[in-house]
């Protein structure tokens, strides 16, 4: 049974995807180009849609969360509560 996995991102955003799954593939091609294993990041892009939008999800949720991690925490001196 063949899936039907949608990129609902920009094409941007699947550009930086390609790119780091290329850094990162283990299929072994033929001398021709003919796949013989598959790796499991192309498996499961192809594969599972859930993942493919966890993945999509999380690097856009990143930046905000990483932001704000650096926001200082407001604190309350001993002097301010007298």
């Amino acid at each position: 049974m063949a899936a039907n996995v949608l990129w609902h991102g920009t094409q941007t955003e699947a550009l930086e995807l390609l790119e780091a799954l290329s850094r990162n593939c283990s299929c072994v091609m033929t001398a021709e180009g003919v796949r013989v294993t598959t790796c499991a990041p192309h498996e499961m892009l192809s594969t599972d849609q859930r993942a493919v939008d966890g993945l999509l999800f999380a690097r856009r949720i990143a930046q905000r969360l990483r932001s704000e991690e650096q926001v200082p925490s407001q604190t309350v001196g001993l002097s301010e509560l007298a």
